[in-house]
């Protein structure tokens, strides 16, 4: 499983609904809080068979259908999962406890780490490594200082933090490129955007993200679903509508999008680069208070 940062762990989060009440869940992820495996998995395949899927749909449905004691189900999703887009922790996945006694395991588990090793032979991992560290580094910050609002030191530091990986961002994207799948891995290009979508201090270089990162999407070296998030963060701060509803503000203590172009082809454009609809992001978005935002 995921959290709103995919290459983290499986959810491992408190139960959102009372043992026993009914809900209509609209999004997989809370219904995995509420331990509703089954209508967890449901959702999560209908996001997986969706063109194009939803990033790492495929395998928080197996995940749900381990839990939900679906033993076929759940390696039927894993073994047709390409091994890249299987989560790096997979082997010390909770969630997929009990798959291990099957000898399909050992196979699947043993495919996934000789294609990493594959992989890894042609990646830059000092590079992957320091985003990795930048990326954890931000999301300790901005998670406890989204706790902690008020606090002016550790919003000093926050911001302090966000600078520095600018400063460096900038430089390796002109020595290097855009950090794409090949060089860096997912998990690795995902914390250089990360790094990008909270580069806010300075809009006209995440603009200049914006066309760099494009084209590492056209090549198939990043992902269609940052490129959004760093498109509507890039029109607001320009005074513009954003395109794909990816933010948010609270409204009478609700998350809600700020405002839409053409709010009625929303979900057109969502699906079009990989992201669930905006009913289901909202959902999630009410139920916690993610600080990849």
């Amino acid at each position: 499983m995921r959290k709103m940062l995919s290459a983290l762990l499986c959810l491992a989060l408190p139960l959102s609904a009372t043992a026993g009440e009914a809900r209509a869940f609209k999004n997989p992820y809370v219904a995995y809080q509420a331990r509703d495996w089954v209508t967890c998995a449901r959702l999560y395949a209908a996001q997986a068979d969706r063109d194009p899927p939803v990033g790492g749909a495929a395998y928080d449905a197996a995940c749900c259908l381990a839990l939900a004691g679906d033993r076929e189900g759940a390696f039927a999703r894993l073994l047709a999962t390409p091994t890249s887009q299987l989560r790096r922790h997979i082997a010390e996945d909770p969630d997929l406890v009990s798959l291990h006694g099957d000898p399909r395991w050992i196979r699947l588990i043993e495919h996934f780490h000789r294609d990493e090793a594959e992989r890894a032979a042609t990646m830059d991992t000092a590079l992957r490594t320091e985003l990795l560290r930048r990326m954890s580094l931000d999301q300790e910050l901005r998670g406890k200082y989204l706790q902690d609002t008020e606090n002016q030191a550790l919003g000093a530091q926050l911001t302090e933090v966000d600078r520095d990986n600018t400063r460096w961002l900038k430089e390796t994207l002109k020595a290097r490129g855009w950090p794409g799948y090949t060089l860096v891995g997912r998990d690795g290009s995902m914390a250089a955007w990360l790094l990008a979508q909270h580069a806010d201090l300075e809009p006209a270089f995440q603009e200049e993200v914006l066309a760099i990162l494009g084209s590492a999407v056209e090549r198939g070296e990043a992902s269609g679903a940052h490129l959004a998030y760093l498109t509507d963060r890039v029109r607001l701060a320009q005074g513009k509508t954003q395109v794909y509803g990816t933010q948010f503000h609270t409204v009478d203590g609700k998350a809600v999008p700020l405002p839409l172009e053409n709010p009625e082809q929303v979900d057109g454009r969502r699906r079009a680069v990989g992201l669930i609809t905006l009913e289901e992001y909202s959902e999630q978005m009410n139920s916690r208070s993610p600080s990849t935002q």
